[in-house]
């Protein structure tokens, strides 16, 4: 790598390269029929971007262990139910089913990124040793590599699960190197959100490079590389 030392390369799972935005946006549409929700919302629509705006919200808020999972699981759904004027917002039962059925179904979706499986080629073909490291919930995530078909590019699933802290949190990214004997100063870490992946990344020593899909403006420090497409990796890596 061009500038940067790397004898460890980790990759963010979600919508980095597993494609969270789309398939969400299925499962969640599949679930709106199988529970019959045009009985609670004005249509598909409002369920979606409410949920969306709910699940964006909490997942900063868990990042900084503001909220907790199991409450972050209920809320996310909870919230667009009563935002809409439905009775179902507090039937616990009713949610937990709703969500249980959610993460199935989302695990099983397939969609990755644009570029993925040949940037995880031309990395593997450079002889990196790649990990994922993730924030997201352990009964899904690895059934997710699965269903991309991109498990077999990975020597380890590191997540936020196995200890019960979250990224941008420093003592996760210490964990990671501690699980894959790997050291600060020459650990590479590729993820899409500026928060948990690249100030925490920095601030536990790692070198970052910022996924930035959307072309977002960044307010704080710089990451050591920024792309907007999977492609432009091969540049650096």
């Amino acid at each position: 790598m061009e500038g940067l030392m790397c004898k460890t390369l980790f990759i963010d799972l979600d919508d980095t390269i597993w494609d969270f935005r789309a398939n969400s946006v299925q499962a969640l549409r599949q679930v709106y029929g199988e529970f019959s929700l045009e009985r609670e919302f004005a249509d598909y629509e409002q369920f979606r971007s409410l949920y969306m705006k709910a699940n964006h919200e909490l997942w900063e808020e868990y990042h900084h262990n503001r909220v907790t999972k199991d409450f972050l699981i209920v809320e996310r759904f909870a919230r667009p139910f009563r935002q809409a004027g439905s009775a179902l917002g507090g039937d616990m039962s009713f949610i937990m089913s709703l969500n249980d059925r959610y993460l199935d179904v989302l695990a099983r979706q397939k969609l990755l990124v644009p570029g993925a499986v040949d940037l995880l080629d031309y990395l593997t073909d450079k002889g990196y040793p790649l990990y994922i490291l993730s924030n997201g919930f352990a009964e899904v995530q690895s059934r997710k590599l699965q269903a991309g078909g991109i498990a077999r590019y990975f020597k380890r699933l590191v997540l936020s699960d196995e200890i019960g802290i979250t990224k941008p949190d420093r003592r996760l990214f210490d964990y990671a190197l501690q699980v894959v004997g790997g050291t600060a100063a020459d650990t590479v870490i590729v993820g899409d959100n500026y928060d948990a992946d690249i100030l925490g990344a920095m601030n536990a020593g790692w070198r970052a490079i910022y996924f930035n899909r959307d072309n977002l403006p960044v307010d704080g420090p710089r990451p050591h590389y920024m792309v907007t497409a999977l492609e432009q990796l091969k540049a650096i890596l």
